[in-house]
């Protein structure tokens, strides 16, 4: 007798459609409704309840978040999205939308699993680490599932993919309920939600985050093996920018100062 097969959190678009590779500034994907709304529901339900974080920030680049990226510890309907989306077949589908080979899910989830922001939070601008020292692998892909039912755009809270040049944000994913991100990520794939949330302080922005990695060395935009996050000061920030020139940061503190 053959085994029932187990069903489907996932629709599993046509990739090939979905035109990845021509988006900018960055190839990348937004879907919207792509998961099970009940799932997604439960999945809410249970980061509302949750407790066992695991890591936070609250610096100058990354203000209150919490983070959990324990597999053990995390509610069993946010691991059942997990499992797929690190599953054979989820792969293959990524691979095909990517045309990233050989593909990998991090089983620690160095750095994923479940991300909270509270009201006044914010991430700076940002390219993630490209190589995990723990499983000796390129990081490639970004996969970003947010939880957030009725969320007001006027709270802000938008990922924003910004250009090379750190010049322009040339697209905004607000963090609705059932949006999904899916981004390369290499040195130049800046992203980051970096002002400030104006939610209601009993309004959290919850999302689940995974990454994929691959053995097979970047051939482009790659610099060499970082494990370190690449911060960088657009707009207004002042923090320091170890990529910026004197003449830079000189510019910056005189309008941090005097505002012109």
């Amino acid at each position: 007798m053959g085994h029932a097969s187990p069903q489907l959190n996932f629709n599993y678009p046509e990739p090939t459609s979905l035109g990845y590779q021509a988006q900018r500034p960055f190839p990348h994907v937004v879907l919207k409704d792509a998961w099970r709304p009940d799932v997604l529901r439960q999945c809410k339900q249970a980061v509302e309840s949750f407790a066992d974080w695991d890591g936070g920030a609250d610096t100058a680049v990354s203000r209150r978040k919490q983070t959990c990226g324990n597999i053990e510890a995390i509610p069993v309907v946010v691991k059942s999205v997990i499992d797929e989306a690190s599953s054979p077949r989820f792969l293959r589908w990524l691979a095909a939308l990517t045309g990233e080979p050989a593909l990998l899910p991090d089983p620690y989830l160095e750095g994923g699993g479940v991300h909270r922001i509270f009201s006044g939070g914010f991430l700076k601008v940002h390219a993630d680490f490209n190589w995990n020292r723990r499983i000796q692998v390129y990081r490639r892909l970004n996969l970003l599932l947010y939880l957030n039912p009725d969320w007001d755009e006027a709270w802000g809270g938008g990922l924003e993919l910004w250009t090379q040049d750190l010049r322009t944000c040339e697209k905004v994913v607000f963090p609705h309920t059932n949006t999904m991100v899916i981004f390369t990520t290499d040195d130049n794939s800046y992203h980051g939600h970096p002002h400030q949330l104006q939610c209601p302080t009993e309004q959290r922005r919850d999302s689940i985050a995974l990454y994929y990695y691959s053995p097979v060395k970047p051939k482009a935009n790659f610099e060499g093996e970082r494990t370190g996050t690449n911060w960088r000061p657009v707009g207004d920030d002042t923090f320091f920018d170890a990529h910026a020139t004197m003449a830079q940061r000189a510019k910056r503190k005189f309008k941090s100062l005097f505002g012109t």
